[in-house]
Order: structure tokens, then C-alpha cells, then sequence
């Protein structure tokens, strides 16, 4: 594990303007005085401590304090959680940042299919399966466990770790762009996850800054399992339907080839590369070429884009997005022993 770079010390460093992280201590009191107050019956107004009688609430809806006049969500109970700020959604459902009645010091993220989906059987199973799969492969500090899922109050649901930490798409938003040790670090953490999702028989597929979080120990973790499929079924897709972000999949997702190791690291190629330069690497016309699979028309000369950057980075991430699968790095450990390569060359051109 040593080889992809679990070190304490990365990017842990406060910056300028940074997001105010909970503390494990700040944390457990959250939980405490919410789970109490909930089980109780009301909203307790984190402005002026006002408490507001949940009984004739819609839950998830926005409600006013009657005092400070601060808006607030209305809770609601799925099973032993409660579910009481938004944290994101997809084409599947919402995901809400939650709590659970019995685990006093810890946050979840839980999923709910949306309203329409979940009298669909396909969404639910889709739902679930997502659920199953990140319980497979979810043990690795790396990537967001899978704590449950299942059908409780009419809700289907998935419950996961909430991973105390910024996301990387508002990080890079926020600073323009990261160091280049930083990326190099998160790169490494990347495909330390990819390789433990590999060798548990699965393929992630879904690389992009808006699924991974930078935690307060520096680490990048993955999280959102929504599109890993068994390595099998991705080398022989079946379904015409490309899913993922448009700026960080495969070209043998859209030709419909199959995706092996190769393809992961040609897209945490894209994720470094957006982390480095702050901006993604095709603009929003080659982003229209590639989903009309016009590739020939999309240019991939990373040395051309990276003027600014030294040789060896240009070097790594040429191989890492090249076109053609097999002209890329083909294995995990591959990549990570040439980042590592990299990072040392820096540490000794410093000393």
C-alpha cells in the first residue's frame, strides 16, 4: 500500500478561505442534540435553538423559524434514520445528509430514489444493487463504505459514510487549481481505490471530481458506486446507453469496446489534469464531438495543453489519456510507480 502514497501529511494544510470541516468532537454533539430533538418531535433551529413541532410538517420541505426567521429542512424518517439536509442528487434520487437513531458520533449519507422512480422496479434494483456492490468492495481508506440499505417507511434506500472533507470539484473551484504534489498524492489515493475495486472484480466507471473527496487526513476518496459493474460485463458491454460525465469517460465507452484498467486511468488521467490546470481538458465543442462520436475530430495532445507544466508531468499524463487503450499505461501499479518516480525527482531537486 506504501506504493500509492498513504501519507498523512498530503494536503492535509489549511488554505485560505477553507470550508469549516466538523471535528469527530463537533460531530458526535450535531448527532446528539439533532437525534434528541427529533425523537422528541421537533426541529430544533440550529440559529436560535427555537424548537418547532414536527407533527404537522411535510417532511423535506423548507420551513421558516417562527423566531430568527432562519430556514430550515424538515426532517424525515426512513427506518432508524433521519434524513435532514440536502448533500446532492442524480438521475436516480436525492442523497441527504443523515443521522441514525443508535450510532451516537457518526453522519451518513443516505439515498432515496425520487418519488417517481420508486414504484419503478428497475430504479429500485439499480438502487440496491448499488448498495450491494459497495459493501463488496467498500473496505479500503479510499473509498466510502456502505453501512445499509433497503425498504423501510415507504422509502428505498442506501446508507453510506459520510466522509468528513471537501469535494474536489468545490476545492478546485475555490482555489483555481491544486499543487502539483497535491495532485500527484490524490492521484496516487485514486489508484490505490481503482486497484481494490480491480482486484474485488469490478470496474468504478464513473471518475470525476464531483465523486471524490479530499478528507481531512489529505486523502482522495471515492465515493458513488452507482455505475461499477463486474470487470466481465464492462470488457463485453451489452447496453448501448453511455452513462458517465462526458469529460472524463473512456473513448471505448462511447464506441462501445469495452473498458478495462486502462480506461480507469485514462480517466483519473482527466481528473488530474482538471486538478492541475483547473480546467477541464475538452471544452464544451469537443465535449459535443465526443457524444456524437466524432473523435476524430477531438484533439488529445496533452503537451500542447500543459506548456507550463514540467516534462515528466506532461510525460505521465500523455500515456495515462492516450486514444488508443492499448498505447496507455495498463495496469495500477504501473502509473503509481511513475508518479512515485516523479515525487522523489521533486523531493531531491528541493534538497
Amino acid at each position: 500500500m506504501s506504493l500509492f502514497g498513504r501519507d498523512k501529511k498530503s494536503g492535509a494544510a489549511a488554505a485560505s478561505g477553507e470550508p469549516r470541516i466538523l471535528s469527530t468532537s463537533q460531530i458526535a454533539a450535531e448527532v446528539k442534540a439533532r437525534s434528541e430533538a427529533y425523537q422528541s418531535g421537533v426541529v430544533l433551529c440550529q440559529g436560535c435553538g427555537c424548537q418547532i413541532p414536527l407533527q404537522k410538517l411535510e417532511p423535506l420541505k423548507m420551513v421558516e423559524c417562527p423566531q430568527c426567521e432562519r430556514i430550515m429542512i424538515v426532517p424525515l424518517r426512513v427506518g432508524r434514520y433521519w434524513l435532514y439536509e440536502p448533500l446532492g442528487g442524480g438521475g436516480m434520487g436525492s442523497v441527504y445528509k443523515a443521522i441514525h437513531v443508535e450510532i451516537p458520533d457518526q453522519l451518513f449519507a443516505v439515498k432515496i430514489l425520487s418519488r417517481a422512480d420508486r414504484t419503478k422496479p428497475a430504479n429500485i434494483h439499480a438502487l440496491l444493487n448499488e448498495a450491494r456492490i459497495g459493501k463488496i468492495i467498500g473496505n479500503h481508506p479510499c473509498l466510502a463504505r456502505t453501512m445499509d440499505s433497503g425498504c423501510e417507511d415507504n422509502e428505498y434506500y442506501s446508507a453510506m459514510e459520510l466522509v468528513p472533507g471537501e469535494r474536489l470539484d468545490k476545492r478546485i473551484d475555490r482555489l483555481g487549481r491544486m499543487p502539483e504534489a497535491q495532485v500527484l498524492q490524490v492521484g496516487l489515493h485514486l489508484l490505490a481505490a481503482e486497484q481494490h475495486i480491480y482486484k474485488c472484480g469490478y470496474l468504478y466507471r464513473d471518475m470525476k471530481p464531483e465523486n471524490i473527496i479530499i478528507n481531512i487526513e489529505g486523502y482522495g476518496v471515492l465515493f458513488d458506486y452507482g455505475l461499477c459493474i463486474p470487470r466481465e460485463q464492462a470488457l463485453h458491454p451489452a447496453d448501448e446507453y453511455v452513462s458517465g460525465s462526458p469529460y472524463y469517460l473512456p473513448p471505448e465507452r462511447l464506441l462501445g469496446t469495452g473498458e478495462d484498467a486502462c480506461s480507469e486511468i485514462y480517466s483519473i488521467g482527466m481528473v488530474m489534469y482538471y486538478a492541475l490546470s483547473g480546467q477541464t481538458y475538452f471544452d464544451a465543442k469537443e465535449v459535443e464531438a465526443l457524444a456524437k462520436r466524432h473523435l476524430s475530430r477531438v484533439r488529445l495532445s496533452v503537451a500542447g495543453k500543459l506548456r507550463d507544466f514540467r516534462p515528466e508531468i506532461v510525460e505521465l499524463l500523455s500515456k495515462m489519456i492516450r486514444q488508443e487503450p492499448a498505447e496507455r499505461y495498463q495496469t495500477f501499479r504501473e502509473v503509481a510507480l511513475d508518479i512515485q518516480a516523479i515525487r522523489k525527482a521533486s523531493i531531491r531537486a528541493d534538497a
